[in-house]
C-alpha cells in the first residue's frame, strides 16, 4: 500500500515505488505458496486448499487490469487504480496477517 500511495502522492518517484513494489509482490507470491504447504496436514488437503487459492488469486490477477483500465478511462487518471491497488494491497496484508497464525486446517 505504500508504493501506491507514493505512486499516487509522489510521481516523481516512480522508479523507486515501482522498484520496491516489485520486491513487495514477490515476497507476497512466495509467502502465498508457503502458507499452503505450513496450514495443511497432507499432500491431499494442500492440493484443495492451493487449487482453491490459485483460482481465487487468478481470478482477481484476470480482472485487475480490466477493472484499472475501466477507472482510468472513466476519471481520465490514474489515482483510481491507484486506490484499487491500495485496497488490494491492504486486504492482502490483513489476509497474510490471519494466515500467519500458527494453525493448520483440520479436515472435516
Amino acid at each position: 500500500a505504500l508504493c501506491s500511495v507514493g505512486l499516487l502522492v509522489a510521481p516523481s518517484f516512480a522508479m523507486l515505488w515501482s522498484v520496491t513494489l516489485g520486491f513487495c509482490s514477490g515476497a507476497c507470491f512466495i509467502l502465498g505458496l508457503s502458507f499452503v504447504s505450513l496450514r495443511t496436514h497432507d499432500s491431499m488437503q494442500a492440493a484443495a486448499l492451493s487449487g482453491m487459492a490459485q483460482c481465487i488469486g487468478y481470478l482477481l490477477a484476470a480482472t485487475g487490469p480490466i477493472i484499472a483500465g475501466s477507472l482510468h478511462s472513466y476519471f481520465n487518471n490514474w489515482a483510481g487504480a491507484l486506490w484499487l491497488c491500495i485496497t488490494s494491497s491492504l486486504l492482502c496484508a490483513l489476509f497474510g496477517y490471519l494466515s500467519g497464525r500458527n494453525v493448520t486446517i483440520e479436515q472435516q
